[in-house]
């Protein structure tokens, strides 16, 4: 059973709902879970929201890990940079780090998210985010925030 639109990241095939040890997921929590899986990628796949839709794209192992330490390591570096101003401040820290990935990779902020990236664009947003400060992106948001309708 596959849902219009569910495509694996690093192979571009069609995904189906199956369960995570069909999937290959080691988590316990996932084991008996449903997820998302690509039927020709070994072990890619993404854990299904309770609403059926996948959290993030389906992606191998390599992409997995990729996204997590992209996260890790650069948008929660960034992140943590704006709480030391801003202690109650994540929400928007995450928004504008998020938009400020987005405009650099030059891709709409709803394909941007990290857990739709594949590998290549992993590296790429690893690119961008590396030497970037919180204060480029505070900046970012200033010089591109949308306008209000008059």
């Amino acid at each position: 059973m596959s849902a219009l639109g569910i495509y694996c990241a690093d192979c571009g095939t069609e995904c189906e709902r199956i369960t995570g040890r069909e999937a290959g997921a080691r988590e316990p929590d996932l084991i008996d879970a449903q997820v998302w899986a690509c039927t020709v990628c070994p072990e890619a796949w993404a854990p299904c929201a309770e609403d059926g839709t996948p959290v993030g794209l389906p992606a191998g192992a390599q992409t997995r890990n990729a996204r997590a330490m992209l996260r890790e390591r650069e948008v929660e570096r960034l992140v943590g940079e704006a709480l030391r101003d801003v202690p109650n401040g994540r929400t928007i820290a995450e928004e504008r780090v998020a938009a400020f990935l987005a405009h650099a990779l030059r891709l709409p902020a709803s394909e941007a998210a990290i857990d739709l990236l594949n590998l290549e664009w992993c590296r790429h947003a690893w690119r961008v985010l590396y030497g970037a400060s919180y204060a480029e992106v505070t900046k970012h948001a200033q010089t591109y925030r949308p306008r209000k309708a008059a």
